[in-house]
């Protein structure tokens, strides 16, 4: 059975941080405990999901303002069990809501088809801004080799399922970029190359992205 609750003391808060350093080995801090339980004290949003006394999924996030909006930018999220990280968004949106926030926003990878399927066929969030490079270099075990090229997306916390208005490109994703990364980073970074050419020529028209080929093969831009 999975138990969601909020992360509200400094052992918890290594417990998440601890978790964090698992899910990206190799790399850098994700989240120090000293940040998540300060965080914490002056209401930014750290839950975690338990499993048999141990932590199978996390979240951080800070409060802040986005176009006007008050938001509620979730830094970072991570299950290691199926499910999870759905639960963890239901739960953020809950949260949120409490609080008067009106959206939650996060980055992610555009190149990873299972996170692009998650954030836009499962939640519904539209990508309003591509963000190339956006954290630098990667040293993780996840995104080693990479830059951080990030799609910018935004959750409404209530309403309805944000549509997208008239199609005006597909941009084709790669298979499995996570597995090229480990067995021919040229060609996954030139998957790399030639996305980011097309989403920041169509992001500078204003373009956003809601939805994806019924396939999971490309991203479906609208104006």
């Amino acid at each position: 059975m999975i138990e969601l609750r909020l992360v509200e003391s400094a052992a918890e808060a290594e417990a998440v941080a601890s978790y964090f350093r698992s899910v990206w080995a190799d790399g850098p801090e994700v989240v120090p405990a000293d940040l998540i339980i300060a965080g914490v004290h002056v209401n930014a949003y750290s839950a975690a999901a338990w499993q048999d006394g141990e932590i199978v999924g996390a979240s951080f996030g800070i409060q802040g303002s986005y176009r006007g909006e008050s938001v509620l930018h979730s830094h970072v999220t991570a299950a290691t069990v199926s499910g999870v990280g759905y639960q963890l968004k239901q739960h953020q949106r809950q949260w949120a809501s409490g609080q008067n926030i009106s959206a939650i926003t996060w980055t992610f990878d555009p190149l990873v088809r299972r996170n692009c399927y998650f954030n836009f066929s499962k939640l519904g969030v539209t990508a309003v801004e591509y963000l190339p490079n956006f954290y630098g270099a990667m040293t993780d075990s996840i995104n080693a080799g990479e830059e951080s090229d990030r799609l910018f997306a935004i959750w409404k916390v209530s309403g309805e399922r944000q549509q997208g208005k008239a199609e005006i490109a597909r941009v084709e994703l790669p298979e499995d970029i996570e597995s090229l990364r480990r067995t021919n980073l040229t060609e996954a970074n030139a998957w790399r190359a030639k996305v980011r050419l097309q989403l920041a020529e169509l992001f500078a028209q204003n373009a956003t992205i809601s939805s994806m080929t019924p396939d999971r093969k490309a991203l479906i831009v609208s104006k």
